[in-house]
C-alpha cells in the first residue's frame, strides 16, 4: 500500500481528471441556451424575483424555460427545438446513421442533463472528502511546531538506542560465529586430534 502522499498525489490526479471530464460533459451537451437573457428580449429567460426559492425540483434549461410559442428565443431569433433523445444503444456523442460526423452531438433531455449533472457533482463532492481525510491522517496535523520538534528529538533518541542494541547484536554475531567455526574446525578434525591413530 502506498504512503499517504503518494495517496494523496493520486487523488489530486484523479480530481483534476474529473474536473475536466466534467467541464468536457457540460460542454458537449448542454442545450447552448444563452446564460443571460439579450437585452432585447426581455422575457428571454425568467428574472430572479419570479423563481421559486429552495425548490427540490431538478434545474431546468434555459432552453426549456424561455419556450415562446413552441420555440426557445435566442437573441431575438427562433432557435430549433431540442433535438430528440438519442437511439436506445447509439454511444453518446456519435452521429446518428447517416449525418455528419463532423457535428457536435445533440444535447442531452433536460432531465438527462439534470441526473448528469448530479452524478457529476457527486463524484467531485466524494473524490473531495477523500482528499480531506487523506490531508487529516497527515503525520503532525494537528500539532504545533513545538510538539513535532520534541516528537522528532524523541524519535532521534529511539533510533540511537536502536542503533546501539543492533551494534550489540552485531559483535555477539561475530562472537558466536568465531565459536561455530572452532567447533566445526574440531568436528574435521577429529575429537581426539592429529596424533590420534587407530590400531
Amino acid at each position: 500500500m502506498a504512503d499517504i502522499l503518494t495517496q494523496l498525489q493520486t487523488c489530486l490526479d484523479q480530481l483534476a481528471t474529473q474536473f475536466y471530464a466534467t467541464l468536457g460533459y457540460l460542454t458537449t451537451y448542454h442545450d447552448n441556451a444563452p446564460t443571460t437573457p439579450p437585452p432585447n428580449v426581455p422575457d428571454a429567460a425568467p428574472a430572479l424575483a419570479k423563481m421559486a426559492k429552495n425548490s427540490s425540483s431538478p434545474p431546468v434549461p434555459a432552453a426549456v424555460a424561455n419556450k415562446v410559442g413552441g420555440a426557445a428565443v435566442v437573441a431575438g431569433n427562433a432557435s430549433p427545438p431540442l433535438a430528440p433523445p438519442q437511439q436506445p444503444g447509439a454511444a453518446p456523442g456519435t452521429a446518428p446513421e447517416g449525418g455528419d460526423p463532423n457535428l457536435p452531438p445533440a444535447p442531452d433531455s433536460p432531465s438527462t442533463f439534470a441526473s448528469r449533472q448530479r452524478e457529476l457533482a457527486r463524484d467531485l463532492i466524494i473524490k473531495e472528502q477523500q482528499i480531506e481525510y487523506l490531508i487529516s491522517v497527515l503525520p503532525g496535523i494537528g500539532a504545533s511546531e513545538a510538539e513535532q520538534e520534541s516528537r522528532i528529538r524523541e524519535l532521534e533518541t529511539e533510533l540511537r538506542d536502536v542503533e546501539k542494541e543492533r551494534a550489540a547484536k552485531v559483535r555477539e554475531l561475530r562472537k558466536l560465529r568465531t565459536r561455530l567455526e572452532d567447533v566445526l574446525g574440531a568436528v574435521a578434525v577429529g575429537i581426539h586430534g592429529d596424533g590420534y591413530s587407530q590400531n
